[in-house]
């Protein structure tokens, strides 16, 4: 998907629009991901941590494999987030090992893996693993057919690698062409009183579209009015490296700025839920305006009334969500071969952030890209 189409097409940017111009993932090889754990698996307990790299899978997909060759029902089966199906990846799994397992031999279903599919390592763990659990990923791409010239490219790497990129939802949390739209006006068509007969599948899918289009929009209102990394009296700040938050008073706000500078707090937007925002001021305002107009357009009958019934009878909280996602090792190679220019982009973001969102500022896709 270019950078002129998708659910992103309209929103700010932190930087000018990229000069460049290129074409990513014309083969698995082309976009690779490793999961990075952030910590090492236990050494003994009744279950195994596998490191499993997979090419032209879904996560969904090899998780079905995994229950059909271990015989381990998927519910049992842990993992931390969901990788490309055009890619080569690795991330982790926790499976139950057989009673008396002996720590150093390979289980029986090693054998059976589908092609395209190798277990790197693994050892015993304690505990199955959860969702997002995971420190981050580390992204290695290469983008084909590179057009354009920007004198100040090198300057966009050094900004982002210093200061983040806009942490939007990239165009995968909105469906295959922006489907998930669709499955928003159907929930938003449904009675509140028959909230409970809307699919769990259904609810989680619109809960996390709407959120993201409600969280796209605040920020983008902020990255416009530059105002993303200027606190504000009612921002909630997130300190670094945690998930603790504070509400920002007049009393602390030249404080905050100050933190804000040091890296040691970021500001955030909002996951929405049921009732009022929690920030305070013109930001808890504002963002209120923003999550009435997007669920509005997301109606029935272009009114917003539904959904606040709807996360209400689903008792879905409010949450918060970085403003800037911030990335490290940042890494460009240019390389001349038969058929153009190539650039290798490889970095490490946390888990959550997405790819696509930091090749926005820095490249233009063509519309055959995939996405990241």
């Amino acid at each position: 998907m270019s950078a002129a189409e998708g659910p992103l097409s309209d929103l700010a940017r932190l930087l000018e629009p990229p000069l460049l111009r290129g074409v990513l993932k014309q083969s698995p090889a082309d976009f690779r991901v490793d999961e990075v754990l952030g910590f090492e698996p236990d050494g003994e307990g009744p279950h195994g941590l596998f490191l499993i790299e997979k090419t032209g899978m879904t996560t969904g997909h090899l998780l079905g494999a995994l229950s059909k060759i271990s015989r381990v029902p998927e519910r049992d089966i842990g993992f931390c987030g969901l990788k490309d199906k055009q890619a080569v990846t690795t991330q982790w799994f926790s499976l139950p090992l057989p009673p008396k397992h002996p720590p150093h031999t390979d289980p029986d279903w090693f054998a059976a893996l589908p092609n395209g599919v190798r277990v790197v390592r693994w050892a015993p763990h304690r505990k199955k693993i959860r969702r997002g659990i995971h420190q981050g990923n580390r992204f290695t791409l290469v983008i084909h057919g590179v057009t354009g010239e920007d004198a100040g490219f090198d300057h966009r790497l050094a900004t982002l690698n210093q200061h983040g990129f806009p942490n939007y939802f990239a165009e995968q949390r909105f469906g295959h062409q922006g489907g998930n739209y669709n499955l928003l006006h159907k929930i938003a068509a449904i009675p509140a009183e028959q909230s409970a007969s809307i699919s769990r599948a259904d609810r989680n899918w619109g809960l996390s579209t709407l959120r993201a289009e409600l969280f796209n929009h605040c920020l983008s209102q902020r990255l416009a009015q530059r105002s993303d990394v200027l606190a504000q009296v009612g921002d909630l700040a997130q300190l670094a490296g945690s998930h603790s938050r504070f509400l920002v008073t007049v009393e602390e706000l030249a404080r905050t700025q100050t933190r804000l500078g040091e890296g040691d707090v970021a500001l955030t937007g909002p996951l929405w839920g049921e009732g009022a925002s929690p920030a305070g001021g013109d930001i808890g305002l504002n963002e209120a305006v923003i999550a009435h107009q997007i669920m509005a357009q997301l109606g029935r009958e272009n009114t917003p009334t539904y959904w606040p019934q709807h996360l209400a009878a689903w008792r879905v909280e409010h949450d918060r969500r970085l403003l800037r996602a911030p990335l490290s090792d940042l890494q460009s190679t240019w390389l001349d071969v038969a058929d153009g220019r190539q650039l290798q982009l490889s970095f490490t973001l946390d888990a959550g952030a997405y790819a696509t969102a930091l090749l926005r500022e820095l490249i233009d896709l063509s519309p055959d890209s995939g996405k990241a």
